[in-house]
């Protein structure tokens, strides 16, 4: 084997995503309540394409759900997507991301979850239309693989106490019921990232 194929061989197998996602797989289960339902990308972009049509339609796209150890909001350095926003009229226009914490019977901020930590834009954000962008939120993510410019989602919004200690109920990544109804977004990746570095999420949407 020659020196190029074997440097090939390592970037067929080291690839940056350690979690796959079919929309017409176990897509359901990942975009949830979400309305309309993704779809392909008609120009072949890789990803799930959100397109609005009217009302209060949104996507909710869970990447966390929790497998045999709790992550805790201290435990948290970093989220993450990849997507981009075809067309813009406002920063609803834009895809954030939140965090829910368990609920505890006592002092939840809602139903379902004790705390809400969302990660959204700044209203000085760059959008340009169509340009896939990083967005993150928390630390800068270690070892990140994507070329994109990069968006810090610095706009932190808290409901509930949203202590370190909180357990994680979900991890998502949003679009807003209020944005307009020519919104198309696309999503391609979403993870996140622990202080430790031991779990380093990044879940490809095919």
């Amino acid at each position: 084997m020659s020196n190029n194929s074997r440097i090939q061989l390592v970037q067929r197998t080291n690839n940056p995503h350690n979690g796959f996602v079919k929309l017409n797989g176990s897509g359901p289960s990942v975009y949830a309540d979400s309305m309309p339902p993704p779809i392909d990308d008609p120009d072949g972009r890789a990803g799930w394409l959100f397109q609005k049509s009217s009302g209060a339609e949104k996507f909710n796209y869970y990447c966390y759900s929790q497998g045999s150890k709790a992550i805790t909001l201290g435990h948290l350095r970093s989220v993450h997507f990849s997507g981009a926003v075809d067309n813009y009229v406002s920063g609803a226009s834009v895809p954030f991301f939140v965090v829910y914490t368990k609920p505890t019977g006592v002092g939840d901020a809602g139903l379902w979850y004790h705390s809400k930590v969302a990660y959204a834009i700044s209203n000085v954000a760059d959008i340009q239309l169509g340009e896939l962008c990083y967005f993150y939120g928390g630390e800068k993510p270690t070892d990140i693989t994507s070329s994109y410019r990069h968006i810090f989602l610095n706009n932190i919004v808290i409901e509930g106490d949203a202590l370190p200690a909180e357990e994680i109920l979900y991890m998502s990544v949003h679009s807003d019921s209020g944005a307009a109804d020519t919104t198309r977004i696309l999503i391609s990746d979403m993870g996140f990232e622990t202080n430790n570095g031991n779990i380093k999420r990044n879940i490809k949407l095919v």
